[in-house]
């Protein structure tokens, strides 16, 4: 712990955490809001069939009875393990109306991953299948369950209560750590309705959107589209999970949908771009697309921009990390920032305070890469059975004006622009040293990405012996079955790279491939070019 960020902050009262700048009340209020409000209007549309408010209202409250009669008392977590759907959202939202806080299982991951995190967690309930239960007081509620309470009549229900606070938890979501083990994250209902009030104000979302649900439940940007539709009056429809993976059935949900509102991550957006371009698709109704999970390169960006422009959709980079309510920091992209070589990813939302601290903890000067710290009501309360790392992270500090707040260190290297815009570089933990050269691996990928003929590629440090490590590249193109000759992309990258960044060696793949969150996997690609490597010896 460094004393310099804690020794101005002698004698003062506890940090002051910024007040919202909107009213704050809890998701299951805003939810309510809205079913009253808008009780016939579509709320879900998935598998095959259509929830309104007022269906959705009436069988959440009706699982939120069965919660009760299960043993969930309000301040317990719930697991949830099920597949995008109707089931889980009702289920989410029942935990909410019962003043649980939701824990979201991946349905395609090892299952000693999820004992794991159960364990931990120290959930009350799981609902899911049998063989995710664990024998240790973990009460099971299956699907079939909550299915039989589809119809259930609101005569026949007890009145409930909204049982939360905006202080209460309303999700954990738990991460991969630096150790290799999961780590608990969880948010409160004020988190999450600051986010989502300042970006409605912001986006102008209405009881006209209709958003695509792309993500896994167990990936925190869900929580951004789950939550961004029903707490707006608009419609969540739900994308299968098989079409997830297929550019070209994600285009015709956008289109058969009429999906106004999209969220990807740059890898995912690479190819519904190169998709768009090959079918003509226009997609008018799209109002807008949100990118974040990753970096974004701004070559990303080119193509869709030729084709479509800047105007509609708006094309949106939204900066943000678990411990910070999903999104903090956004950028509406324009002609300039696409034609750079700068991630510029703007400014902070409405109520996120931030600063930019250099290596000796210093305020970072314009243009001066540093760590990006960040405050305000979205701040997590820290991470789940893992104290000392939380006062690692999360830390009391007097900014400029003289407040003391709570802020989170990102581990995120930015820096920020004369006119207040940040700029990101990645992650600090992704940045290697390679024969004393200190090396952003973005930086090496984005240059190759500019090649023309390139979709996306990833960067990684290979030890080929003991005295000879070296940067290697894999990439994919437009084509998968095209490939670019190893001598034009090393005179495309020497045109924009001094020789110590340049890879050694670059190899085609299909695709680049993605974790079940849609990030770019880079110890995969690395596994991948090793094994292929070996069955050439």
């Amino acid at each position: 712990m460094n004393p310099q960020l804690h020794e101005d902050t002698a004698g003062a009262e506890d940090p002051a955490e910024p007040e919202a700048t909107h009213v704050v009340p809890t998701l299951v209020a805003a939810f309510a809001r809205c079913a009253a409000q808008n009780s016939d209007r579509i709320a879900v549309v998935a598998d095959d069939e259509e929830l309104s408010y007022g269906q959705l209202d009436t069988w959440s409250a009706a699982v939120c009875t069965l919660l009760h009669e299960r043993g969930v008392r309000p301040g317990d977590r719930v697991a949830v393990q099920l597949p995008a759907g109707a089931t889980a959202i009702v289920s989410i939202l029942a935990v909410l109306r019962a003043g649980g806080a939701y824990l979201p299982l991946a349905v395609r991951t090892p299952q000693a991953r999820n004992e794991s995190i159960l364990r931990d967690s120290g959930a009350a309930a799981l609902i899911g299948s049998a063989q995710s239960a664990l024998d240790d007081g973990v009460a099971l509620i299956g699907p079939d369950e909550i299915a039989e309470l589809r119809d259930a009549k609101p005569s026949a229900l007890p009145p409930t209560a909204d049982l939360a606070t905006p202080g209460t938890t309303a999700y954990v979501i738990y991460t991969s750590g630096t150790t290799g083990q999961p780590k608990g994250v969880p948010i409160t209902h004020g988190a999450v309705m600051t986010l989502l009030n300042g970006a409605a104000g912001l986006f102008s979302f209405s009881v006209a959107d209709r958003w695509l649900l792309f993500h896994s439940l167990s990936f925190d940007f869900s929580v951004w589209e789950m939550w961004g539709a029903l707490t707006t009056g608009g419609a969540l429809v739900v994308l299968p999970h098989s079409a997830t993976r297929s550019p070209e059935e994600t285009l015709q949900a956008l289109e058969d949908e009429a999906i106004s509102v999209l969220n990807q991550t740059p890898t995912a957006f690479a190819s519904l771009s190169a998709a768009a371009r090959q079918t003509g698709a226009k997609l008018p109704l799209l109002r807008y697309v949100f990118l974040a999970g990753e970096k974004l390169a701004p070559e990303v960006l080119r193509p869709w921009a030729e084709h479509h422009g800047l105007d509609r959709p708006a094309l949106v980079n939204l900066y943000g990390i678990t411990e910070t309510a999903v999104h903090s920091v956004y950028r509406v992209m324009t002609g300039d920032d696409i034609a750079g070589t700068e991630s510029v990813i703007g400014r902070p939302l409405p109520d996120v305070t931030h600063r930019v601290l250099t290596s000796d903890n210093q305020e970072a000067r314009t243009d001066e890469r540093g760590i990006l710290w960040l405050a305000g009501p979205q701040l997590s309360e820290g991470y789940v059975n893992l104290p000392e790392l939380t006062a690692e992270r999360f830390r009391a500090m007097r900014g400029p004006d003289g407040e003391v707040r709570r802020y989170y260190r990102t581990g995120d290297v930015v820096s920020r622009r004369s006119d207040g815009t940040l700029v990101f570089y990645g992650r600090e933990d992704t940045q290697i040293k390679l024969r004393g050269y200190r090396i952003e691996l973005g930086d090496v990928e984005s240059a190759v990405r500019s090649h023309e003929a390139v979709l996306d590629a990833v960067v990684w440090m290979h030890q080929y012996d003991m005295d000879d490590t070296r940067l290697v590249c894999a990439y994919a193109t437009e084509d998968p079955a095209a490939t670019v000759s190893r001598r034009a992309l090393r005179e495309h990258v020497a045109s924009q790279l001094p020789s110590y960044m340049r890879p050694s060696g670059y190899h085609h793949l299909p695709e680049i491939p993605r974790t079940v969150n849609g990030k770019v996997d880079r110890n995969a690609a690395a596994r991948i070019w090793k094994e292929e490597k070996e069955t050439q010896k």
